[in-house]
């Protein structure tokens, strides 16, 4: 029975808990105490409404109060009390119900306060693993500690967290380098050559990110996201990695395949910390990179014609027919 109540939405649970409170209520007042007053005034039978009442009392005492006198005593100073006992537990249990139902209450406003601030989280692009996050998290909790949560302190919570956010702000570009066909290169190949391979592209990448001044990367098993400050450094890794895997081919790898890679550059306003793991940003900036670079042909760089145009060096990009996101995609490839 506790499991299906726990599966109830918090607010029907509230309703239901509710209704039951004041049906208790209702009972001892109509069944138990109008009674009692209506003999104490000596009011007869006689009405519809005094015949309810009485009907409902005798009912009450015959289903409830019989069961009580086995357990609770009924006769003090020689007199039936089942009366006022049965009164006495009504409402007992009608304060359970009630306690019942502000606790209730306030699981369900902290419910709702977690929801609005992940919503509101999500629609700001706070980073997860930032300080900024932390310390929203922070106040959330503290708030959550009072028996009631004050709107207006929720309110100047996410305030400050946003102005926070704006003195974050600034803008970055993001390059996605992902190689083409990786696992049907690794297929029927010596492992011990697969995992040289792949190490040294991985240290060639490295060295690529170094040299363009790279604030941040992170790796799938053989695909790679950076952040740059310029979105020229982006766009000129992308073409380094390009140049610089002619020469890995010929002189390096070990494994038949040669390796190829498709490169994709976007830029925007990004919420920045520099304490937030790459892979813990999200933001639609980071997400079109990664796009660009899906749509992009083998050992190209993708990049979206809005952001190509103010770039300083626009020689070898052309367009194309692709659109990613909105986006008509320029294109970039090494001379043959």
């Amino acid at each position: 029975m506790v499991a299906r109540l726990r599966s109830f939405p918090l607010t029907t649970l509230l309703v239901v808990v509710g209704a039951i409170r004041w049906a208790i209520i209702l009972v001892a007042l109509l069944f138990l105490l109008a009674p009692i007053a209506l003999d104490y005034f000596h009011a007869g039978r006689g009405n519809a409404a005094t015949n309810f009442m009485y009907a409902g009392h005798a009912y009450v005492r015959s289903a409830v109060g019989t069961r009580v006198s086995d357990f609770v005593p009924t006769k003090f100073a020689g007199k039936d009390r089942t009366d006022w006992v049965l009164v006495a537990g009504f409402l007992v249990l009608a304060g359970l119900a009630g306690s019942l139902q502000t606790r209730i209450r306030r699981k369900r406003n902290r419910q709702q306060v977690r929801q609005m601030t992940e919503r509101w989280k999500q629609e700001m692009g706070v980073p997860g693993q930032s300080i900024i996050a932390t310390d929203l998290e922070a106040k959330i909790q503290t708030l959550q500690t009072g028996k009631k949560i004050d709107r207006q302190e929720l309110l100047k919570v996410f305030a400050e967290t946003k102005r926070k956010l704006d003195t974050l702000g600034r803008d970055l570009s993001f390059l996605s380098v992902d190689i083409v066909s990786s696992t049907a290169m690794k297929q029927s190949e010596e492992p011990a050559a697969v995992q040289h391979d792949f190490d040294e592209y991985r240290r060639l990448v490295e060295r690529v990110l170094l040299s363009r001044k790279a604030i941040k990367s992170t790796w799938t098993p053989d695909g790679m996201m950076a952040c740059f400050s310029d979105i020229d450094d982006a766009v000129q890794a992308g073409q380094d990695v390009i140049h610089v895997l002619a020469e890995f081919n010929r002189s390096v790898k070990l494994i038949r395949a040669d390796f190829s890679v498709r490169c994709g550059v976007n830029s925007g306003f990004v919420y920045f910390d520099e304490s937030t793991p790459l892979e813990a940003m999200c933001d639609r900036a980071i997400d079109i990179a990664g796009h660009m670079q899906k749509y992009a042909e083998p050992n190209t760089v993708a990049i979206a014609r809005t952001i190509i145009e103010p770039l300083r060096d626009v020689d070898g990009f052309a367009p194309t027919q692709r659109v990613v996101d909105g986006y008509e995609v320029y294109s970039w490839a090494p001379r043959p």
